[in-house]
């Protein structure tokens, strides 16, 4: 619980590097979110008003590994495997209705797929695949067409800029545009810029938010996040966390290291051992927070620090665990609510906030099902 201020600043240096595509005329003076990174178990209310249960339905034909992205669309919950390659879909109440398309060769099938996204406009999904494809289909899971990418090296993520474009995000090297902006109809590109070490945009592999019909954009160890538009891109705001952050002069001792393989290993080092404080992995923003996870370590999913930035009047609430010791995994961040992966080892600790039913539930779940989630509604 801290008492924060918003104010008004220019940002010089690493902006002025990173906007020098942007046209038409950018504006750097952006809201600077000030934050004390000094952690402290949050009590649940401070955030939330109540929490609810989702228990993921297990069955033969939907058997999940590993929980990377969840998007809710009219009453529907889709969730990518990240490690089998999958998309599925539940209903609100996690009741399994389908898997969309499958690893094959065939029609509508796929090698790998590394993201996904719902086309709200076109009432669509979309299946982004490395290798330079989108599969699309219909929200009863029909495949409808699958098209060809402009030439990249590879594709990790993607998003729904307005109801003409897409925007890829790929990790290429400093002297390629990382962002391409794509016709939907078409797949030709419109626009291409970000360019940046790919070493230091590997940290964050979902780099994209939607909020208020805007699409945002950040990665993984710089501090600006920037709001994206079919022919430029341009700072929306940034976080400070002083001494404890993360400032250009770190950044720049790894852009200095000219052999990749090396730049890579010395930053893997320096995060493994805490030189490098984290790796901001999840930002976020609905009417009431900014939000940002900031995950320590590597490998190490659960050693994270949440910071939900209230807009109103720069109060920031800061932890790793909320009181009790309970752990919030984001997976999902919504105006009404967030959602968050249930770990096996930690039930009890949730006996306080579930009702008998779902708390019954919970304990009735073994290491074979699929994963709980937790829908905590913000205040």
């Amino acid at each position: 619980m801290f008492n924060m201020k918003i104010r008004k600043t220019f940002l010089f240096g690493l902006l002025a590097g990173m906007l020098w595509a942007c046209t038409p005329e950018v504006q750097n003076d952006i809201q600077l979110l000030s934050v004390d990174l000094n952690p402290s178990e949050v009590p649940f209310g401070e955030l939330f008003s109540k929490m609810e249960l989702i228990p993921l339905e297990t069955t033969d034909s939907c058997l999940l590994m590993r929980v990377d992205k969840i998007v809710a669309f009219e009453n529907r919950l889709y969730v990518f495997d990240g490690q089998r390659p999958a998309l599925y879909e539940f209903d609100e109440e996690g009741r399994f209705v389908r898997q969309i398309s499958r690893k094959g060769n065939g029609p509508g099938e796929y090698q790998l797929v590394y993201d996904f996204m719902i086309d709200r406009d076109r009432r669509s999904i979309y299946l982004l695949s490395p290798y330079g494809f989108v599969g699309r289909y219909g929200l009863d899971g029909s495949f409808i067409r699958q098209d060809r990418l402009p030439t990249k090296p590879n594709y990790y993520a993607v998003s729904s800029l307005d109801t003409e474009n897409l925007v890829l995000w790929s990790c290429v090297r400093e002297d390629e545009d990382g962002l391409s902006v794509v016709r939907k109809d078409s797949l030709n590109m419109v626009r291409g810029f970000w360019r940046n070490d790919r070493i230091l945009d590997m940290g964050c592999l979902q780099p994209f938010y939607e909020y208020a019909g805007k699409v945002y954009f950040a990665s993984g160890y710089q501090n600006v996040v920037y709001e994206l538009g079919r022919e430029c891109m341009k700072p929306a705001y940034s976080w400070d966390f002083g001494k404890e952050g993360i400032s250009e002069q770190m950044l720049q001792k790894y852009r200095s290291i000219e052999n990749e393989s090396q730049r890579n290993k010395l930053l893997i080092g320096d995060l493994s051992e805490g030189i490098l404080p984290f790796c901001m992995r999840f930002h976020r923003e609905n009417s009431t927070y900014y939000y940002v996870n900031l995950q320590k370590g590597l490998g190490t999913a659960d050693r994270s620090i949440h910071v939900f930035y209230r807009k109103a009047d720069g109060h920031a609430s800061v932890f790793e665990t909320m009181a009790g010791g309970l752990r919030l995994r984001p997976l999902l961040f919504t105006d009404g609510y967030f959602l968050s992966l249930v770990d096996f080892t930690e039930h009890e600790l949730l006996r306080p906030y579930l009702s008998e039913r779902e708390f019954t539930e919970l304990s009735s779940r073994t290491e074979e099902d699929n994963p709980c989630l937790l829908k905590c509604y913000f205040k």
